[in-house]
């Protein structure tokens, strides 16, 4: 049997390997954490808003089991039939170990796989990135700062990127639904000019906390856009509000950001997460209204192709990368990972890059190190050779 693909063994086991007329540039991941255990390190407050967005983050899952005797459960045990956060039921959901959350359901104890198993503490060290980041073949990683991973993550980055300052590039995080008081516009710019974070990561999540009164192109925000703007910095959008109508919710601030980059067109962005929320993109595929969005001139995509469906390398998430190249050309799109929660539950590390590394042939390997990480090197100004 022959074939193309050239094979070498590296003491564990064979793998695939690049040619040398396919070697690759800087391999930047554009959607990739560390973080503390959960719900630690920042205060009992803190931990219980973090325990609080991680119930309402996990509200579709259908996977659970009993905990007395492991009877499999697929039920939506944490949904609700509300937008409302503070209408979550009391179940009094709890982090436990490799992965595992917690929660209690008319006096019974069920367990959750929530996060993959190999996250033993529920923790993810940059040294522990740093090693998944060597076998994969990946160079840097941008760190995503939603308030899931914990609060006042700010600090946690600034140790990383001190220690490791070629390895990791920080969002900066706040606190969305105040961003435009003097308190978050002072801890953008300390994180900034003091942390060394290149760019801001604004999640509408947070708007549930008040009941999604807020909207992206709110005039309230402006002082946030024009600090933004001072800093020099990008903006990273997490755009899926996971209310309880998915579809409307992403389209709605589909809209909010697309009038919003009407008057800021001169702010570089990244929307985040594969552009369309895994739970609807087979629903909706990705919307006209996005491309108009994505082929503004300071918008950009992260692509999570792995996300969407199950099958590496991700037949059809090819062609949806090829018909994107197509509408919006390759220098919009950025790789992305979600490292460390793709790992154990969609692929391996190494898998998430090279379905694009390896395969994709409708790709020169000048488009493919594009997507790859100079694109990502470009909007931060890292030197890629």
């Amino acid at each position: 049997m022959t074939t193309e693909k050239k094979l070498e063994f590296f003491g564990g086991g064979w793998r695939q390997v690049e040619s040398e007329q396919e070697k690759k540039s800087l391999v930047i991941d554009a959607h990739s954490h560390i973080f503390r255990r959960f719900a630690t390190g920042s205060g009992a407050a803190s931990a219980a808003l973090t325990r609080k967005l991680w119930q309402y983050h996990l509200r579709d899952f259908t996977d659970f089991w009993r905990k007395s005797d492991g009877a499999r459960v697929k039920e939506p045990l944490l949904d609700f039939p509300s937008d409302d956060i503070n209408a979550m039921p009391d179940v009094n959901f709890r982090f436990g170990r490799y992965g595992q959350a917690e929660l209690t359901v008319a006096g019974v104890d069920y367990v959750m796989q929530f996060y993959p198993p190999a996250l033993e503490n529920l923790e993810a060290t940059p040294e522990r990135m740093i090693a998944e980041m060597e076998v994969a073949g990946v160079d840097r990683g941008v760190l995503q700062s939603d308030h899931v991973y914990g609060a006042n993550i700010n600090q946690y980055y600034a140790e990383a990127l001190r220690r490791y300052p070629d390895r990791f590039i920080a969002l900066a995080q706040i606190h969305e639904t105040d961003a435009h008081q003097p308190d978050e516009l002072a801890r953008l710019e300390h994180a900034v000019t003091e942390l060394g974070c290149k760019g801001l990561y604004f999640s509408v999540e947070l708007f549930a906390l008040q009941g999604y009164v807020d909207h992206i192109d709110d005039t309230k925000f402006e002082p946030l856009w024009q600090m933004v703007r001072r800093l020099g910095i990008p903006i990273f959008w997490y755009i899926d509000a996971r209310k309880q109508d998915r579809v409307a919710g992403f389209l709605e601030r589909v809209g909010e950001l697309s009038r919003w980059a009407d008057a800021h067109d001169d702010i570089p962005s990244v929307i985040t997460h594969g552009l369309v929320p895994a739970a609807i993109i087979h629903e909706i595929g990705i919307p006209d209204g996005v491309i108009d969005l994505l082929n503004r001139p300071n918008m950009s995509a992260e692509i999570l192709m792995p996300a969407k469906w199950p099958d590496y390398p991700y037949a059809e998430g090819q062609e949806m990368l090829s018909w994107l190249c197509e509408q919006v050309g390759v220098e919009k799109l950025m790789w992305g990972s979600d490292m460390p929660y793709s790992g154990g539950f969609w692929c391996t590390y190494k898998e998430a890059v090279d379905y694009i590394r390896l395969h994709c042939d409708f790709l020169s390997t000048a488009e493919k190190n594009l997507i790859l990480g100079g694109n990502a090197a470009r909007m931060f100004d890292i030197d890629i050779q």
